[in-house]
């Protein structure tokens, strides 16, 4: 065991030696060897080319990782959990690369927020981004977008302002809305895209930010919109606005939320009045408003205004022009009035205008809206194998059916009502409502209830077929179970005259589309 011991002691002393005098003449073999810095220097490239994303595959140090005290800033881990963020804090902008004496290439990235930052991988080659980088576009073209220069980058996508109309917007602006003027809903400090402009959208270029810090002052400002993009990681739309302001607005200019804006009237465009036109204006004397107007053109032969008014009234010039007042305005789509309610001063003002009408001017003849007759003095909902709306005289077209009772529950326009309520609703339209013997198209009917959001109704029945009452379906216990019948209006054939013949039976079919299994636990409005 010694002379074993001995022999190990000497050869390990020999193997010292031998490292010893080695080591006069070469570098220390199990030493660890370092990387060396080559070329160290900022990035000049215009510095929207310059934005990236990490993607994981390498992480993020104080110097480039092969360098001797390279420490980690960010790990693989971190970094994978960054690259999809839905933040744009969380972008990165590039500005300096260095090579080592090995051939790598490695990045100086800072995040946008400046909460990371530090050296990453990136390849082989400083010709483009690789490694643990990538390019990447913070902003992207809006869908719809033509511009054949068009590209990835977001300095082109912020740019690009060509774009189609889409059939329904998404994140594109649609061509009405391109050219409407705007004012800043909530004009003032927050800095959250919507009180003020920016440069950029927000958080897509590094260091970029609010035009104005406080757009207090340009709160009745009006703005145009000239482009517009999305914003890649958070997906909302942005758009590029000018104040119409030319004198005070330019420093306004700039990014904001679509969301942030609120679209202004525009005030309609007078259609000019030919020298061979009169223009007919429907005023209504009970709210004040006119209800309508329309040109009418001078026809060879007619020596005067009078003349073509007249002839599209279908009177003479000796006749009063306010019997005729109620077919003139109907023949060209201005109903719901009638003249029953003038005065003799307003009927003589009537047929001074009409025989003082000129080419090339207007002319308006008072009517009242207050008591135009009704179309349909009553009307029911009839529930059978389809649902009907009768009206005027409900007690004639039964058909066999079960009529709906006028307290059964059923919903109109979002809200949930009596039948009655229905009927009532449909009895005293407005737009179907003018003066004695005038005549309603079934298509004007039709367009009248459904302007009124009353072609679709939904009511309750059990599997034997009972209706139940708004009170009974709300007292139902919670999670009980019921059919709901949506029926819904989809023809009017017939056309009717004012006033109803206790012989007219106006019937309107709502034909059922979709029979449902109602849960008591859901509100009613929520099923459809």
């Amino acid at each position: 065991m010694k002379k074993s011991l001995k022999k190990t002691l000497f050869a390990g002393v020999a193997a010292l030696s031998f490292v010893a005098v080695a080591g006069v003449s070469s570098t220390n073999a199990s030493a660890k060897s370092y990387a060396k810095v080559t070329s160290n220097k900022a990035l000049t490239s215009d510095a929207t080319t310059r934005n990236v994303n990490v993607n994981g595959t390498n992480a993020l140090y104080t110097k480039a990782g092969t360098l001797k005290g390279a420490k980690t800033v960010a790990s693989k881990t971190t970094l994978v959990g960054l690259k999809d963020s839905k933040q744009g804090q969380k972008n990165w902008r590039a500005y300096r690369v260095a090579t080592t004496n090995r051939g790598s290439v490695y990045y100086k990235v800072v995040s946008f927020d400046k909460t990371y930052r530090g050296w990453i991988y990136g390849g082989k080659s400083t010709a483009s981004f690789a490694g643990g980088i990538a390019k990447y576009s913070t902003t992207t073209d809006v869908a719809g977008t033509t511009s054949a220069t068009a590209s990835n980058s977001s300095s082109a996508s912020a740019t690009s302002a060509s774009f189609q109309t889409p059939s329904n917007q998404t994140t594109a602006l649609t061509d009405a809305q391109k050219n409407a003027t705007y004012k800043i809903t909530k004009a003032g400090t927050a800095n959250d895209g919507t009180a003020t402009t920016y440069s950029y959208p927000a958080w897509t270029e590094y260091k970029k930010g609010r035009t104005v810090t406080d757009a207090t002052p340009y709160a009745n400002d009006t703005f145009k919109v000239t482009d517009q993009t999305t914003r890649t990681r958070e997906g909302d739309l942005w758009v590029k606005i000018a104040d119409t302001n030319a004198t005070n607005g330019q420093k306004i200019n700039g990014w904001i939320k679509y969301s942030a804006l609120t679209a202004q009237a525009t005030t309609p465009t007078t259609k000019p009045i030919a020298d061979n036109q009169v223009k007919v204006t429907i005023h209504d004397i009970y709210t004040n408003k006119d209800l309508g107007s329309f040109l009418l053109n001078k026809a060879t032969g007619d020596i005067n205004a009078t003349v073509t008014i007249g002839a599209a009234a279908n009177i003479t010039s000796s006749d009063d022009i306010n019997t005729a007042l109620v077919k003139l305005g109907a023949s060209h789509g201005v109903r719901g009035y009638s003249i029953n309610g003038l005065t003799t001063a307003q009927r003589a003002a009537n047929q001074s205008a009409f025989q003082d009408a000129q080419y090339g001017k207007n002319v308006t003849f008072n009517v009242s809206s207050q008591d135009g007759a009704s179309l349909f003095t009553s009307a029911e909902v009839q529930p059978g194998l389809t649902a009907t709306v009768v009206g005027n005289n409900p007690s004639d077209g039964d058909q066999g059916t079960t009529a709906l009772a006028p307290t059964d529950g059923v919903e109109v326009n979002g809200s949930f009502e009596q039948a009655s309520d229905l009927a009532s609703s449909i009895a005293n339209l407005k737009a179907l409502s003018g003066s004695t013997s005038q005549t309603f198209s079934g298509s004007s009917v039709l367009a009248a209830i459904k302007a009124a959001n009353l072609d679709t109704i939904y009511y309750a029945v059990d599997n034997s077929g009972k209706v139940y009452t708004k009170d009974q379906l709300s007292a139902l216990p919670t999670g009980s179970q019921i059919n709901i019948v949506k029926a819904q209006l989809t023809n009017v054939n017939n056309s009717y005259t004012i006033p109803n013949s206790s012989n007219l039976n106006a019937q309107f079919t709502l034909n059922i589309t979709k029979n449902v299994n109602y849960n008591k636990s859901k509100t009613l409005a929520t099923q459809f």
